[in-house]
């Protein structure tokens, strides 16, 4: 079995067969497969068939042209002779691990986070795992995310404070996944959001009540203090907005990159990703993405066999 880096995915050689992980492009005689719907996974899909669960399959269709067929959360298909299905990531809605049951059991976690949010759960736990392929984008001890259960409240008091007195609020997250979150959070506490339509599109899918920019009504709708929930590329259009509106807005991140925002990540932090680990029991761990190496490193002085993908690229394991 050879298996290497290609984009933000990865391809595994099973032999007779390769599988290609969220690639940014075709892959030539590749199955492919997509884990979720962001827009640095889904490249492949562009052009070749790939395998999504349902919920992804929906928000790519809103998203633009893709091919894709659908597998759900524990059903399988038959690919050269492996078995593969789909497991929760808990890193946004529709988002998989896949499970590769051949003559090993592999599981690709793909982007993940153990955390349950507003959403849904977070990432459920394989059993009897041979090879780990472990997705280490926030895998490093300076990224140690404060709880959920936390952050929410929270964050609610900030943006409850700011109506109060008057201000605009603009909450900035990805259209896909983030700006889901921040939805559903505000609809539980009976705040309904003003988002652009990709953003109002999605949430259509999970039957989340927000007020699209720019339709009828909408206008009065923003004579009173609002939540706004923008994709992060809107900041520079704040201070016309501001003019636009004739009040003043406020406005944080919520992203695990977040520095004076909410700390809401959608991806598994370095203590997360330590207790994956240590629940599973892989035989073998090969992380990938952001601070792999250090991860790899970490796992290795914990008595687990880890090693960084990019170091795999010629070797057969």
């Amino acid at each position: 079995m050879l298996a290497y880096p290609w984009g933000a995915g990865l391809v595994i050689d099973l032999g007779v067969r390769k599988l290609a992980v969220d690639t940014p492009k075709p892959v030539p005689g590749a199955f492919h497969i997509v884990t979720h719907a962001h827009a640095d996974h889904i490249g492949a899909a562009r052009k070749a068939l790939s395998l999504v669960t349902p919920e992804t399959h929906e928000m790519l269709k809103v998203l633009g042209s893709y091919q894709t067929e659908t597998l759900s959360y524990g059903a399988t298909r038959t690919v050269a002779g492996a078995e593969i299905s789909f497991l929760s990531a808990g890193h946004i809605p529709g988002s998989a691990q896949i499970l590769i049951d051949a003559e090993r059991r592999i599981i690709v976690t793909g982007d993940w986070k153990l955390e349950s949010d507003v959403l849904q759960p977070g990432a459920e736990l394989p059993e009897d795992v041979d090879i780990l392929f472990l997705e280490t984008t926030f895998g490093a001890p300076q990224y140690q995310f404060p709880p959920r259960r936390e952050v929410y409240p929270e964050l609610l008091r900030w943006v409850r404070a700011n109506l109060g007195v008057g201000n605009h609020v603009v909450l900035f997250g990805y259209a896909v996944g983030k700006s889901q979150e921040l939805t559903a959070l505000l609809n539980s506490a009976g705040i309904v959001p003003v988002v652009p339509e990709r953003t109002h599109r999605v949430n259509a899918l999970f039957g989340l009540k927000d007020v699209l920019i720019g339709s009828e009504g909408w206008r009065e709708f923003v004579s009173q203090p609002r939540v706004f929930i923008l994709p992060p590329n809107y900041g520079d259009l704040l201070p016309a907005l501001e003019v636009e509106l004739r009040r003043r807005i406020v406005a944080k991140s919520c992203s695990g990159w977040a520095r004076n925002g909410f700390r809401l990540s959608s991806h598994a932090d370095f203590w997360q990703t330590i207790e994956y680990v240590a629940n599973v029991e892989p035989k073998l761990i090969i992380t990938y993405g952001g601070n792999a190496l250090q991860m790899a490193a970490v796992l290795k002085r914990q008595g687990f066999n880890a090693q960084p993908l990019s170091l795999l690229r010629s070797s057969w394991f």
